[in-house]
């Protein structure tokens, strides 16, 4: 998926060509339990599970999310979740859901839970008598400071004096070590960290800006599925906002309040090895440059179609992915190459102005030409190739360069000219409109 704004803006398939993506673009994936349900060709089942994406957003009465009024100031990458049909039937458990999804992303991730702390059933407490000035006591009292220090304060007999109750002893109580031997028993998620809200899109993964609409009622959600048979709070397209309080936030996705410590800008690149081999092969190619045998190879390559473009088979009667490839069966007697000189990125397009070099004299195509692989197989055999209707294999597939027409210019608009060859004179000529000047055979071969 791509991020932009802190919203999903675009979902990358099979389709999304990588011309498409740029080097600022944010690109986060994301690692499902189940099937991710986003190909066009993909049906939903009603035992499946709903996909629901998850925003964070600052819980601000100014910024709450109505018609007519501003949007939510969203903040964090956005997050996608799984609720099973089990799950879509409580809030508590969708609530419960959401925060153990936001659990991988807090700074303080223990705290978005209630704990029971109890020693191991093996250990025991030891009794240990205190001696105030010689008396023993007989109580004590728990004390809590401001700053969340316990301590437990020994108090003397009533019958002490005053220089007796003046030397009672404070004993602080130390928290136990993160690596106690304690047994902790995670009771379930905090109910007042924030306040899930829920809206619904018709498809909230299209191409756009993330969710928008007004809030709808959970209320409402547990009216109306009292009077569905699965009993479900959750629809197709439905989207959660989860609103934090400026506190909340600061304590749970930062390193300190108002700081912009997030664990999501913290992550390490991490460079394919495969994209390192693409880009020095494509530097090399650079180097040397494009040639017109690179591009007969790219048109000729095999493809593999997208799980929406599959191919129906029809001895397994089913359809599969399949791949796709074009071939030279056949040549003309005079080839004609179009080179494409335009790209798409977005709403961007623009002119490809590489340098694409070409022969003059000498290109033999007869190796990528199936018609002519196929007679010499069935002559080798000795069977007669007229009979099938197949060329002379004596004879060449070499073609020597006769006129090179070029485009000056961009997209928008620009001026065509033309180098050729005079094939009785043996000369090249430039043809620029009405002016037609001499010209050599390699000026022709140009970007």
């Amino acid at each position: 998926m791509e991020v932009f704004n802190n919203r999903f803006y675009k979902g990358l398939d099979d389709h999304v060509l990588v011309s498409e993506t740029s080097e600022n673009d944010i690109l986060v994936c994301y690692e499902l339990p189940c099937h991710a349900q986003q190909a066009r060709s993909y049906k939903r089942d009603q035992d499946d599970p709903y996909i629901v994406p998850l925003y964070r957003s600052d819980a601000a009465p100014s910024t709450r999310l109505t018609y007519g009024r501003g949007s939510p100031s969203y903040f964090g990458y956005p997050l996608i979740t799984v609720i099973d049909q089990q799950t879509a039937k409580s809030k508590d458990a969708i609530y419960a859901a959401v925060v153990e999804r936001l659990e991988r992303g807090a700074t303080s991730a223990r705290d978005l839970y209630t704990w029971e702390g109890a020693p191991p059933p093996d250990s025991t407490i030891e009794e240990v008598s205190i001696t105030l000035n010689g008396v023993s006591p007989i109580g004590s009292v728990t004390e809590i400071k401001p700053n969340g220090e316990v301590v437990m304060v020994q108090e003397v007999p009533e019958e002490g004096d005053i220089t007796d109750e003046k030397g009672m002893v404070i004993e602080e109580v130390q928290p136990a070590p993160e690596d106690a031997d304690v047994e902790l028993k995670k009771l379930g998620p905090k109910t007042d960290i924030f306040t899930l809200q829920l809206q619904n899109n018709s498809n909230p993964f299209a191409p756009g800006f993330g969710p928008s609409g007004r809030y709808e009622s959970w209320t409402k959600r547990e009216q109306d599925s009292s009077d569905e048979e699965d009993g479900s709070l959750l629809t197709e397209g439905d989207t959660f906002v989860c609103e934090f309080d400026e506190h909340m936030k600061g304590f749970f996705f930062s390193d300190l309040p108002h700081s912009e410590g997030f664990l999501w800008k913290r992550s390490q690149p991490f460079t394919h090895p495969e994209y390192l081999e693409a880009r020095k092969s494509d530097a090399a190619k650079i180097n040397r440059g494009i040639t017109l045998q690179d591009c007969l190879d790219e048109f000729t390559k095999e493809e593999k179609l997208g799980e929406d473009d599959l191919w129906y088979c029809p001895r397994c009667k089913k359809h599969q992915q399949a791949t796709k490839r074009f071939d030279l069966w056949k040549l003309p007697e005079i080839l004609v190459v179009h080179l494409k000189r335009f790209s798409n990125s977005r709403m961007l397009r623009d002119k490809i102005d590489s340098f694409v070099d070409f022969p003059i004299e000498g290109l033999d195509l007869e190796a990528m030409v199936g018609e002519r692989e196929v007679a010499k197989r069935l002559e080798s055999q000795g069977f007669d190739i007229a009979s099938f209707g197949l060329g002379d294999t004596d004879e060449p597939l070499v073609y020597d360069l006769f006129a090179v027409d070029e485009h000056l210019g961009g997209l928008g608009g620009g001026h065509y000219r033309a180098y050729a060859l005079n094939h009785i004179t043996k000369k090249w000529y430039h043809f620029d409109d009405s002016f037609v000047t001499e010209a050599t055979a390699d000026q022709s071969v140009v970007s």
